[in-house]
């Protein structure tokens, strides 16, 4: 539109000066001249409207999958002079419904900020970059079009959202999933447990001599070493055994029940950790607490595929710094012997395991499921083009945030 106009002023412009030439008309002249300058003004005056113009994003730092976040813009206009009609544009990533956000600010006053405001919608996990915002305006006239980049960007992390499934950990030796164990009682321990009699060869720094005192008898104190349960997740990220896409694909249903996965150990009290490694480790060692659980979920948004198999060797080196008598989830799509060689590698350093096959159907080749029950392993098989929460027999809740 703004070229067309162009055209149709300059032939006009055009047009004037050759009748001027004809005709010796002056005014004509006049009027040719003032209608050659104004594109170039028009211009000049185009471009100062952006100059000094400032934004600032303001966007939550994490969400999860299916929440929307606010994301405001603020425009500030530092200098003195207004500025009329400026339009302001936020890119936004194509995982994130809508289209790229766009206001308009009639007027912006000298030494003044505008506050813009969007609703930012997710649906897949991943790290969502917001950004630049583009500034743009035009002359009066249409004849121009400027744009300006404020060059800042922002990252939303997108956590999967934990569903509410069976308990996908092992079963221990009695046909019970492992829950937390009563203390260890030693006298390295951390916590206060009680006192006892003193034995020959405890520690003397360990006497109370309080209570020693008024029973006539050395009496030593007794401390409690926790012992927490300790779980991992393993992801398959070869790119090769992933099909799919968007959230009813191989990979996103091995996040989505990693993620679920974790949500149950932790509620239970347990150490978690990750293994998973593409073209990135995105492992997170066997530690305890809410700050452990936070740190697997943004590691589960970052995850993506290798073209390279890494699996095999990462997990072997990753194995050397397990805890002995881990509960090992393995989530994969693999039906090649490497996943039965794996297995037998876990469950041969003392490790249980649980292995989640993720097939096309509800019944993977049973080859595969005969050679990991055949070596230990407690199978499941899932359909990934199928919700999790309806094929479990589970009603689909999700976990409360935490």
């Amino acid at each position: 539109m703004a070229g067309a106009k162009r055209q149709v002023l300059f032939w006009a412009t055009l047009f004037l000066f050759l009748v001027a030439l004809v005709l010796h008309s002056r005014q004509l002249f006049h009027m040719a001249t003032a209608m050659a300058v104004l594109w170039p003004i028009s211009r000049l005056l185009a471009r100062s409207r952006l100059r000094g113009l400032q934004v600032v994003r303001v966007a939550p730092q994490s969400l999860h999958a299916g929440e929307v976040g606010q994301v405001s813009l603020h425009v500030t206009n530092p200098g003195s002079t207004r500025r009329l009609f400026v339009q302001v544009r936020d890119r936004i990533p194509s995982q994130a419904a809508g289209e790229p956000h766009r206001f308009v600010i009639p007027l912006l006053e000298g030494g003044s900020t505008t506050q813009l405001e969007y609703t930012l919608h997710t649906g897949l996990r991943g790290v969502y970059k917001l950004g630049p915002a583009l500034l743009e305006a035009s002359d009066t006239l249409g004849l121009s079009q400027f744009t300006r980049s404020s060059d800042m960007v922002s990252e939303v992390v997108v956590y999967p959202t934990p569903v509410d499934l069976p308990m996908l950990w092992p079963l221990d030796g009695g046909g019970q999933h492992a829950q937390r164990p009563m203390p260890a009682l030693g006298e390295d321990g951390l916590e206060f447990h009680g006192i006892r009699n003193y034995v020959a060869g405890d520690d003397p720094r360990r006497i109370h001599w309080k209570t020693s005192a008024r029973t006539g008898e050395l009496m030593t104190m007794q401390m409690a070493r926790e012992q927490s349960l300790r779980g991992v997740v393993i992801l398959d990220l070869f790119e090769a055994n992933h099909t799919g896409t968007g959230l009813f694909s191989t990979l996103e249903q091995s996040v989505l029940l990693a993620a679920s996965a974790a949500r149950q150990a932790q509620s239970m009290g347990a150490d978690i950790g990750l293994i998973a490694v593409g073209e990135e480790d995105y492992s997170v060692p066997i530690a305890p607490g809410a700050g452990n659980y936070h740190t697997l979920l943004d590691a589960l948004a970052r995850v993506q595929t290798s073209p390279d198999d890494n699996w095999p060797d990462a997990l072997v080196m990753q194995l050397a710094s397990l805890p002995p008598r881990s509960s090992a989830l393995v989530i994969s799509p693999r039906t090649d012997p490497t996943a039965v060689q794996s297995a037998r590698h876990l469950i041969g350093r003392g490790h249980r395991l649980s292995w989640v096959v993720l097939s096309a159907s509800e019944h993977a080749p049973p080859e595969i499921v005969t050679a990991l029950q055949a070596v230990g392993c407690q199978v499941r098989v899932v359909d990934w083009r199928r919700p999790l929460a309806s094929q479990l027999g589970v009603t689909g809740r999700s976990y409360a945030r935490t």
